[in-house]
């Protein structure tokens, strides 16, 4: 029996939006969703109350989240639903990683909110934190991306060396969804009208059948034309350490082109 999917969830429209596309995940996966969300007791409610209140207050907010779990848990088939989870912890992200590792989750699916570039709204969020620090792959679905089933994922690499175990994990996920993987590498100043040609790509260690390289100077914008002229249903990135997801999408850089993608973001960890 394969690991289940680990959903957290805060209730907003974008994390149902994220429901619907985890639940096709676990569908074509043929495994279920655990539900979680973390609750805790605003500042000011506990600052008004007396200490030996406090823990009436938590069980009723815990009672409270559960009972907004099975009614999203009624949403779908019975045998797509596993665990349902309401924990305390005053760091969400915190929550969701020690979850996600003591509960052995192939995956983490989460939603993004807003129709702004969906980094600047996980920069310093809890989509963020888990992102860069999940004990498995993660994806973070925008509130406006389609629910539809993943046939074309795009992988952009920067030819790092330790691409290897992503590239398996993503070649055994796509197989999984019967999706086909194009790899896909942004060039800020070399004319790479032909993959053949460049000479990076001739010197890649991983198997590929499908590898584009972009001639543009703003990675992002790259990758964005990409995706719409492929139609690709889901963008994957391998992030070693901060460099090449700060390159894509840090605040900075948001300001000359925001990254309005519109189709889900799948990161797997060094």
């Amino acid at each position: 029996m394969r690991h289940n999917i680990l959903f957290p969830t805060d209730f907003s429209p974008a994390a149902h939006h994220a429901f619907q596309y985890a639940l096709l995940l676990a569908d074509k996966l043929d495994t279920a969703l655990d539900l979680m969300s973390v609750y805790h007791l605003p500042v000011g409610d506990t600052s008004r109350v007396a200490p030996h209140q406090v823990d009436s207050l938590l069980r009723e907010k815990r009672a409270e989240v559960m009972q907004h779990l099975g009614e999203l848990a009624e949403e779908a088939p019975a045998n797509r639903i596993g665990q349902l989870r309401a924990d305390y912890g005053l760091f969400v992200y915190q929550e969701i990683i020690d979850v996600a590792g003591r509960g052995g989750h192939q995956l983490i699916v989460m939603g993004t909110k807003g129709e702004r570039s969906p980094v600047q709204q996980m920069m310093g969020s809890v989509t963020t934190h888990t992102l860069m620090n999940a004990p498995c792959p993660v994806i973070a679905v925008p509130q406006s991306a389609p629910v539809r089933p993943i046939s074309h994922i795009a992988y952009a690499t920067d030819f790092e060396p330790k691409d290897e175990k992503a590239v398996a994990n993503l070649t055994e996920l796509a197989a999984r969804l019967k999706a086909k993987v194009h790899f896909v590498h942004v060039d800020r100043e070399v004319d790479a009208a032909k993959t053949e040609a460049y000479k990076m790509v001739d010197q890649y260690p991983l198997p590929f059948s499908d590898f584009t390289v972009v001639a543009n100077p703003n990675p992002a914008e790259g990758i964005n034309a990409f995706i719409a002229e492929r139609d690709i249903d889901a963008l994957a990135l391998f992030v070693p350490n901060r460099r090449l997801l700060e390159r894509l999408f840090h605040r900075s850089f948001t300001k000359q082109m925001a990254f309005h993608t519109k189709v889900p973001l799948l990161v797997f960890r060094g």
